[in-house]
């Protein structure tokens, strides 16, 4: 029995080199020479480990999601308060829109806004996706309410919704490049309104 020759590559790299390139130009304008020079692999290599072009997108909106939840697992563990954690999020977001070398807004909100629509399969990476974050923000509202720091009388699901829903607003303002002036009003509301 004769075996393949062993990867001798390091596949958490090569996925985050992929998400790095899709989330810079989106999927539509990534080619698939972009993919080989920017994970440094051959076509067969490619096609074993990650299968297609649309395969591998769908496993870079997973462990590009992963990776926001698991920093936001972090950053809300190591926070004073939800408010701070919250507050944090937001402002890193809008730091954004002060990046001169390209805003590349969210993987996630990018890829709804240039392939939900016409594509069910990355319609529902994205919608985990999102879910997954969004029990992070229900964790920290759920955590905020049970500290007496989120007082509102509104439901933990309608805020998480709210927040979600601001959030990708102002990504995709960043995006379109509005200033820091525009959006650090739309930021202190969001806090406001959560507090």
């Amino acid at each position: 029995m004769t075996y393949g020759r062993p990867r001798e590559f390091d596949i958490d790299r090569a996925l985050e080199a992929a998400t790095q390139q899709f989330w810079a130009v989106g999927y539509e304008a990534t080619s698939l020479q972009d993919l080989l020079k920017s994970m440094g692999l051959s076509k067969s290599s490619l096609y074993q480990t990650f299968g297609n072009k649309h395969e591998l997108f769908i496993r870079c909106l997973d462990h590009y999601q992963q990776s926001m939840v698991d920093k936001l697992n972090v950053q809300l563990n190591s926070s004073d308060s939800v408010k701070q954690f919250i507050g944090n999020f937001l402002e890193g977001v809008i730091a954004e829109a002060k990046n001169t070398s390209g805003r590349k807004g969210c993987l996630l909100v990018n890829t709804a806004n240039e392939l939900s629509q016409r594509d069910t399969d990355i319609a529902k990476a994205v919608t985990d996706g999102t879910g997954n974050v969004a029990k992070l923000f229900q964790q920290a509202i759920e955590l905020g309410k049970q500290k007496k720091e989120i007082s509102v009388d509104t439901s933990t699901e309608h805020l998480v919704s709210y927040l979600i829903t601001a959030i990708s607003g102002l990504r995709t303002m960043i995006k379109a490049g509005a200033e820091t002036s525009t959006l650090k009003p739309v930021t202190d509301l969001i806090i406001k309104t959560l507090f």
